[in-house]
């Protein structure tokens, strides 16, 4: 079969929402992630600040709290600067680049076949379909994302069906594809011990 993918805007800030960070963050400061990094980046020094100040004022209790919150949100900083924006960047790359530029995709009894590349069923260790989306994960790191509907949906669970080895999973929440990973290889070691 084969499949036509037609990724719109709205779906990629969906796939980027779900392989990204930001779904890390339980809700968004200040509504805007961009206003929230630049009050936090005004408001480190303001409490470096603060914690001298209350030192002089012999509030030791304040000042400790005052201190490690700045050295906190210091790493945090850091960390989000060499890291966390690097990962970001690339997210964003793979979903507006690479995913969202595949524009078809073939599905038969013998493999999947996208962008050039033929993935056999023997490969894939699980697959999940969340919302119009359905995620294979081969090779235990990777996954292809392909876009389906209904029909699409019915005949590759037919053809999944066949393959006992496969893990099939049906997520009605949205979810962290990476988060997913990280938890499925803990949960494989402690079966495996």
């Amino acid at each position: 079969m084969k499949i036509i993918q037609d990724f719109n805007e709205d779906d990629k800030k969906k796939l980027e929402h779900m392989l990204s960070l930001q779904y890390c963050m339980p809700y968004v400061p200040l509504g805007n992630r961009k206003l929230a990094h630049k009050v936090l980046y005004i408001l480190t020094p303001v409490s470096y600040i603060l914690s001298v100040r209350l030192f002089e004022l012999r509030q030791y209790v304040m000042f400790a709290v005052e201190l490690t919150v700045g050295v906190l949100v210091t790493v945090w900083i850091i960390w989000y600067q060499r890291v966390g924006k690097k990962f970001e960047e690339r997210v964003h790359k793979v979903v507006y680049e690479d995913i969202g530029g595949l524009t078809e995709a073939f599905v038969d009894e013998s493999g999947i076949i996208f962008n050039n590349k033929s993935i056999g069923y023997d490969d894939i260790s699980n697959v999940i379909f969340y919302d119009e989306f359905m995620f294979a994960v081969w090779c235990d790191i990777k996954f292809l994302v392909i876009k389906i509907n209904t029909e699409e949906k019915e005949y590759i669970q037919t053809i999944l069906d066949k393959q006992e080895h496969i893990v099939q999973e049906l997520q009605t929440k949205p979810f962290n594809l990476f988060l997913y990973f990280k938890v499925n290889k803990s949960d494989e070691r402690k079966t495996g011990e």
